[in-house]
């Protein structure tokens, strides 16, 4: 049965791999309506290929007149090689910006959205911006030790995002710059400030100035998601990830997506899995911007990431990962893993949720919010658009008017130290 199990994996693997190869030259081409996306219609005026698609982040952001990019490696406690993406343009604003991405994306979504990238549009505003890649991502797979072939390599937590790759970032970015740094994260980049800066309180603190959490994930409560159904099957599927990709979920799964890119039924198809995950919402797909986000968005992530997020979700408390009761009373003292205790952030706060945010909902958010001290509440924004949705914060087209807007002024409140317990609800 054993050798049975472990040929089927291997025959599923070869298929795999074929069929990326087969597909990894396929070129890539944009149109101006998801209509125009046809078989038929691909060699039409209103197609046309993209050259960002080919690009890495550096040279989008050189490819921005007036901006540099600078590639920050950097070596984390527990040995693993991350990059910091900065760029910038004339920097006129005192205060850095750090941003930090979700779980299996990377830094590319912030730099691949043309004119209105957010990296972008901060670097024009003066801002000096820097990028972390957290550490198994297309652009941070180093490791002092292992490789990614090795699947120790893969058993990191969100745990050891928070306490590692985002401490190192912020510590790099102050003594870089000699300035504490506003922090902007989204979705798992939000689960990692709260977990540094609830565990290192003081270093956040001296670090940075103040928090903008993007659909701020901490316990999943509320969740309407598909994959909440994923927990009863998770121990199989975690085998079988382990045995076809040594604990990577999905490698170059974005590959396979690929010729759906072709017509706008492999589009809508698409879109409605994502749907299904993140939150309805049609209007707001951006014809132009789409096949960037399947194949440029979508990263892969480690399995114990995916692991402690279900356990936070099953047990309903934002809390350390459970490794059982004899490793959890060697590492914490604990036959539990501890919660992550919110009161001690001292850190301003202010929290942007989409209403129809089927992951991360406004009851999750609701929660973390009133679980912060009070002195730190500096506003909780619903976007104004009732479909706003998980993954809208990232890629609905019209982000300038919905979110951004009202985002660069919040972020002007931090950098001035203005803090009001505000809460502004769809407009």
């Amino acid at each position: 049965m054993y050798s049975c199990h472990r040929l089927v994996i291997a025959l599923i693997t070869v298929v795999y791999l074929i069929f990326i190869d087969s597909n990894i030259v396929q070129s890539i081409k944009v149109c101006r309506s998801i209509s125009d996306y046809s078989l038929l219609n691909i060699a039409k005026k209103n197609c046309y290929d993209d050259p960002v698609t080919d690009l890495n982040i550096s040279e989008i952001i050189r490819s921005w007149p007036g901006f540099t990019a600078e590639e920050h490696y950097l070596t984390t406690e527990d040995g693993y090689k991350v990059l910091v993406e900065r760029s910038y343009s004339k920097i006129t604003q005192k205060t850095p910006i750090i941003i930090v991405h979700g779980i299996a994306m990377s830094a590319l979504g912030w730099v691949n959205r043309g004119n209105v990238s957010i990296a972008r549009l901060l670097g024009e505003l003066g801002y000096d911006v820097w990028m972390l890649n957290y550490r198994g991502t297309w652009y941070s797979k180093g490791h002092v030790n292992l490789t990614t072939n090795n699947p120790e390599y893969w058993k990191y937590n969100v745990n050891d995002l928070g306490n590692y790759d985002v401490r190192s970032t912020v510590r790099m970015v102050y003594e870089q710059t000699n300035r504490k740094a506003i922090y902007i994260g989204y979705s798992m980049g939000t689960t990692g400030f709260f977990i540094y800066s609830s565990t290192f309180p003081n270093e956040a603190k001296k670090y940075t100035k103040g928090m903008i959490g993007l659909a701020p994930a901490i316990n999943f409560r509320g969740t309407k998601s598909v994959i909440r159904y994923t927990s009863p099957v998770w121990p199989i599927l975690k085998r079988v990830i382990y045995s076809l990709w040594n604990g990577e979920i999905l490698p170059g799964f974005s590959v396979l997506l690929k010729p759906l890119l072709a017509s706008s039924a492999g589009i809508y198809t698409i879109q409605s899995v994502v749907n299904l995950i993140f939150g309805d919402d049609y209007a707001q797909m951006d014809p132009l911007r789409y096949p960037q986000f399947v194949t440029q968005l979508l990263d892969t992530a480690g399995v114990e990431v995916w692991s402690h997020y279900l356990q936070i979700y099953e047990s309903g408390v934002f809390q350390n990962y459970d490794y059982g009761e004899e490793i959890n009373l060697q590492k914490y003292g604990t036959s539990t893993p501890p919660k992550y205790d919110l009161q001690k952030i001292p850190v301003p706060i202010s929290l942007f949720v989409g209403a129809n945010d089927w992951l991360a909902t406004p009851l999750n958010a609701e929660e973390l919010y009133s679980g912060i001290q009070p002195s730190i509440r500096c506003g909780y924004h619903v976007v104004p658009y009732e479909k706003f949705s998980h993954t809208d914060f990232l890629v609905a087209k019209d982000l300038p008017t919905l979110l951004y807007k009202y985002l660069f002024e919040v972020i002007r409140e931090h950098d001035e130290g203005r803090c009001e317990a505000t809460t502004t609800r769809n407009g």
